[in-house]
């Protein structure tokens, strides 16, 4: 049985999303145009649709900035804590899969130009970030699929690139690697997407849209991360971080 993980960011359970543009190095959101759910609501979702207890703690951590998970998750695999590939479930305002930095471009003309065995071993780990650490997990191979948990407000952010055939209709995603030497300009237009062509496709991993009503998972999770992206949440949503402890067994 496949484990599965609980991937969660704060930013998720405020009135609307920030994107990186709002976002001010060192600042935290304007509290009166961004606010968080009441703490009955927060503590409800948790329970009835992570199904977390505060009786039978998660094993997880708390982190300030959403790359940190892609190091907690390599921690677990060197350990042998967790199996790969595993389960994502991905609870977030934005998709972390690389849209809004240039990481895609070293994923795909340097990194996918190994096989997936030693990729973990050649990786600049300085190119890993909050937008994109999710498709570095996947690129090592560690994900089997991926289940998107998505804010009522939350507005396609999927790296086109990193998906089979390069198509959102594909529902899954399919990392690449590309000539080295092949222009930038050439892979990061999507006009021509349908004119790429790789070198190498590593497996598909499929991937899940769910509405938040509709996320009910039928069985528990077996490691969380829970982040707190200063960058992207208001000082009042701080809350969330004391409240979260009373599910998780820090590790």
């Amino acid at each position: 049985m496949k484990n599965r993980v609980l991937d969660i960011d704060m930013d998720f359970f405020l009135n609307d999303i920030a994107h990186g543009f709002m976002v001010r190095p060192g600042e935290r959101l304007d509290g009166k145009e961004f606010y968080p759910w009441e703490e009955t609501t927060f503590r409800r979702f948790l329970e009835n649709q992570c199904l977390l207890s505060p009786v039978n703690r998660i094993k997880g951590r708390i982190i300030k900035d959403h790359h940190e998970a892609f190091f907690f998750w390599k921690e677990l695999v060197e350990e042998g804590k967790i199996t790969i590939p595993f389960e994502v479930t991905h609870v977030d305002a934005h998709s972390d899969t690389g849209t809004g930095d240039s990481g895609w471009v070293y994923i795909v003309k340097e990194l996918n130009n190994f096989p997936i065995e030693e990729r973990l071993q050649k990786l600049d780990f300085s190119r890993v970030n909050l937008v994109n650490y999710l498709s570095f997990a996947m690129s090592c191979g560690w994900v089997s699929n991926v289940d998107f948990i998505l804010h009522p407000n939350w507005s396609n952010d999927l790296s086109w690139i990193h998906q089979k055939d390069c198509s959102d209709s594909s529902n899954s995603f399919q990392l690449k690697a590309f000539d080295p030497h092949i222009k930038t300009s050439i892979l990061g237009d999507a006009t021509k997407k349908e004119e790429l062509r790789p070198s190498h496709v590593d497996p598909v991993i499929p991937y899940t849209l769910t509405e938040v009503d509709d996320f009910l998972p039928t069985k528990s999770f077996d490691y969380l991360v829970f982040c707190q992206s200063p960058g992207y949440t208001p000082q009042s949503a701080d809350y969330m971080l004391e409240v979260i402890k009373d599910y998780v067994d820090l590790i």
